[in-house]
């Protein structure tokens, strides 16, 4: 590959390997809409379309040039003054953090992908680790990895006394269980993580590591009465954690994209007090650079707190909308989900569609990912996922997710209701013909 391109052998690794974007553009170009009937139904993308018009809306009152600003290097590629002011004040403020945040204390990245991908840059050396609760978000692996070569060490939870389903993974003993047996497992295999994404700043301090807190959905939560009793969001900035962990290892990421229904417009934060790490992303900003007319838009927004407010209240009423819809739709067929009142995805369970009937286990103990008959499963979930790609709508397999069971698939909800509903009635259409198929085996 290297030789026929000219490539790099890291250049031809990717290239062969790692080019998750190019493949999927052609599905990714055309999006169904009732202009384009015949485009795809997109339910796996981290995306929230629901209030695109609003945004658009404020953006277009607010943009103008100003070309001391705009059209010169300005202060930089660390982040404009004016964006770390504002973004300070609206951390300071909407995730109630116990000391105030400062311009100084924040770095400014074109998303968080590339906030995580420069986070992991400073602090780990080649082949070093980094602690992520499982199932999580497939990006980590590329934003860690891509550049840095960091390892990604998975959290897994059910070997873990006590352990028992979905619901568990928020329980603080058994986290700290299943972060320490990890830990262990990473050392043993000559991993040496000084640095993790973790439940607890407490294990990261007792064992001297980073603790790197994601909090890009911070605002996306919505009320589901079948969650009567839900835990808020609290940010680790709201936390006491001077007793746990150093405050310099301590740093948190938030992206503006998913809260604020605007994947296009690149923004990113990491907010820390660790000098260090600070200048030593900024000593590779420059291949990471917001362009200062982007900035000044989001800080217009994010210092109108009656916008954002008014905003984020008719965004959660719309995710719970949406989220009725989709739900609704999946007891009517009887397909298990596991329930939410945040993020923009549903976890579907389609574990009974992976085996053929006459085999079907309440247990569903063949599906663990330590099975020997893993890959048969995950090829299958591929096989679902192809089927519904073929009548018109995209969800993501489970395995790409780093579950501890295959079966399990990503849905997100958050499209317009038309997009939605077009895409559950090709859901409908495609899982009927898995089971057709499960029938003839």
């Amino acid at each position: 590959m290297s030789l026929l391109h000219r490539l790099s052998k890291r250049g031809a690794f990717n290239f062969a390997h790692r080019d998750v974007w190019g493949p999927r553009e052609k599905s990714m170009g055309n999006p169904w809409s009732p202009a384009n009937p015949r485009g795809t139904v997109i339910l796996r993308l981290a995306e929230n379309s629901l209030l695109h018009e609003d945004i658009a809306e404020f953006i277009n009152a607010q943009t103008a040039v100003h070309p001391p600003h705009h059209l010169t290097y300005s202060t930089g590629p660390r982040g404009s003054r004016r964006l770390r002011r504002a973004a300070a004040a609206f951390l300071t403020d909407e995730f109630q953090s116990r000391e105030a945040i400062t311009a100084d204390n924040l770095f400014i990245t074109p998303g968080c992908s590339s906030a995580l991908d420069a986070l992991a840059w400073a602090i780990c050396d080649e082949g070093e680790g980094i602690l992520i609760p499982q199932p999580f978000y497939n990006g980590f692996n590329f934003d860690t990895q891509y550049r840095s070569n960091a390892r990604v060490v998975g959290v897994t939870y059910g070997d873990v006394e006590e352990y028992s389903g979905l619901d568990d993974l928020f329980c603080p003993d058994i986290n700290k269980r299943a972060l320490e047996a990890a830990l262990h497992r990473a050392q043993n295999e000559g991993i040496t993580p000084p640095e993790t994404i973790m439940e607890f700043a407490s294990f990261c301090g007792k064992n001297g590591l980073h603790f790197i807190s994601d909090e890009i959905y911070a605002k996306s939560l919505f009320s589901n009465p079948a969650i009567p009793n839900a835990t808020p969001f609290v940010s680790t900035l709201a936390l006491d954690l001077c007793d746990a962990i150093d405050p310099s290892l301590t740093h948190i990421l938030y992206g503006a994209s998913k809260d604020f229904c605007a994947n296009g417009l690149r923004l990113g934060f990491v907010c820390t007090k660790n000098e260090g790490i600070i200048g030593a992303m900024s000593s590779i900003s420059m291949f990471s650079w917001s362009p200062h007319i982007l900035q000044d838009v989001w800080a217009v927004m994010l210092k109108d707190r009656q916008w954002v407010n008014d905003f984020m209240l008719r965004k959660s009423k719309l995710m719970a909308e949406n989220y009725t819809i989709a739900t609704s739709f999946l007891r009517e067929r009887n397909i298990r989900y596991s329930e939410s009142n945040a993020g923009l995805f549903i976890w579907l369970d389609l574990r009974h569609l992976l085996l053929p009937q006459s085999s079907l286990q309440s247990d569903y103990g063949v599906l663990r990912v330590a099975s020997p008959d893993a890959s048969i499963y995950k090829q299958r979930e591929m096989q679902i996922a192809d089927i519904c790609a073929a009548n018109g709508v995209m969800i993501a397999p489970g395995h790409i997710y780093m579950p501890e069971e295959c079966g399990w698939f990503r849905m997100t909800f958050t499209v317009g209701k038309e997009a939605l509903a077009e895409g559950l009635d090709r859901l409908a259409r495609s899982l009927e013909q898995v089971e057709a198929d499960i029938q003839n085996v």
